[in-house]
């Protein structure tokens, strides 16, 4: 087996870091056991002095215990709860958060990737999946774009929100001893869309051959977001956005136009525990919550197949049908689950880079989720 050779050097301070040289770049430095992972090499950078591993590069870097991250993967998209995760791999719920964690930033480099591959010439349906973080006085909106032909989700962002609705007299006291202290963030709805906006204005802007037809409910938060954005704003003749509403009491066939995002808010249900209802199952913290989610749609895009009802023969997924070669999508996954992602290395728009780093912040919690400082690098 040729001996193991480190691409590039792990310190980003480093300028070996994004352009190193060929060869000679860096030196042998012995090697330490370990007993996860038996001996392992040592090298040394000549430009910082630095000294790293071939664990450094690993997905399982500073890891204690080896885990199936594709077993794990199939298993967190199935409706398994955190806990059921722990019983089913002999560990922690602490490992079991912890390797969500790794495998989230994993699935969003790997769509960071992929996603500039798929075709542009589908519409986009955008829609708000709701469900509740800590407890049901704290409700969510997670927005999602998706493809409307293909079923390709492009991208997703949260807004926590203030419980509506009728309540009895004890729920409306215990309602405004939790929010007495709290402040939530105004227009958080057409903050959500505009972020998406945002995105499809970067990868999926309309061309006079190509117009941007977007798709939503009739919900007027899209329509504020969407008239100040400068992706309808700048719309003229050769730069034209349609924007298509949907009633949204209307009945969720193949036919209405919003199937596609019907259709994931259904599967969401199934397949995550957190978001199944009246279930002992629900988000604690919102950022693992989106840990989860990237996960999910990472899964969901590039190894669920398009159509489970379809002849045997067929075996395309959702990230296929939107355009992007086979071959990209196993390169991609060949090293989803071995070799280890840099952020400085990848380029992601906002709402990536906040999942990533987790700063999206659980309502009534002071500190921020936790994450290690490796995540940073």
């Amino acid at each position: 087996m040729r001996p193991f050779e480190p691409p590039f050097c792990p310190y980003k301070a480093c300028a070996f870091h994004e352009h190193p040289p060929e060869a000679c770049w860096w030196m042998d430095a012995d090697q330490h056991d370990t007993l996860c992972f038996g001996p392992v090499p040592r090298f040394r950078c000549r430009a910082c002095r630095r000294t790293f591993s071939t664990q450094t590069f690993s997905t399982d870097y500073y890891a204690k215990r080896k885990i199936n991250y594709e077993r794990f993967e199939q298993l967190l998209s199935s409706s398994m709860s955190v806990r059921a995760l722990a019983r089913a791999f002999h560990c922690s719920c602490g490992s079991v958060l912890n390797r969500t964690d790794r495998l989230a930033r994993q699935a969003i480099a790997a769509h960071a990737q992929l996603r500039p591959l798929a075709s542009r010439s589908e519409d986009v349906c955008i829609d708000g999946f709701v469900s509740f973080d800590r407890s049901q006085y704290f409700p969510n909106n997670i927005t999602i774009s998706i493809c409307h032909d293909s079923r390709y989700v492009l991208s997703f962002t949260h807004a926590s929100l203030r419980r509506s609705g009728s309540m009895r007299k004890d729920q409306k006291r215990r309602r405004d001893e939790l929010y007495d202290k709290l402040v939530f963030e105004r227009r958080a709805i057409e903050r959500s869309f505009s972020e998406l906006l945002d995105e499809l204005e970067r990868d999926r802007p309309p061309k006079i051959e190509r117009p941007l037809v977007i798709i939503t409910d009739e919900k007027i938060e899209y329509l504020r977001a969407l008239e100040k954005h400068p992706l309808f704003l700048n719309r003229d003749a050769e730069h034209r956005v349609e924007h298509v509403t949907v009633n949204s009491k209307l009945p969720r066939t193949f036919k209405n136009p919003l199937f596609p995002s019907n259709y994931l808010d259904r599967e969401l249900r199934k397949d995550q525990a957190a978001h199944r209802r009246e279930t002992t199952c629900f988000g604690r913290n919102v950022a693992n919550g989106l840990s989860r989610l990237a996960c999910y749609l990472e899964w969901h895009n590039y190894k669920k197949r398009y159509l489970i009802k379809a002849p045997v023969q067929m075996v395309q997924t959702h990230g296929e049908m939107a355009g992007i070669g086979k071959a990209a999508i196993t390169q991609v996954r060949g090293w989803l689950f071995k070799k280890r992602a840099f952020l400085s290395l990848i380029e992601l728009d906002g709402v990536e880079e906040r999942v990533w780093k987790k700063r999206f912040p659980t309502p009534g919690y002071d500190r921020p989720a936790y994450l290690p400082k490796y995540a940073f690098g």
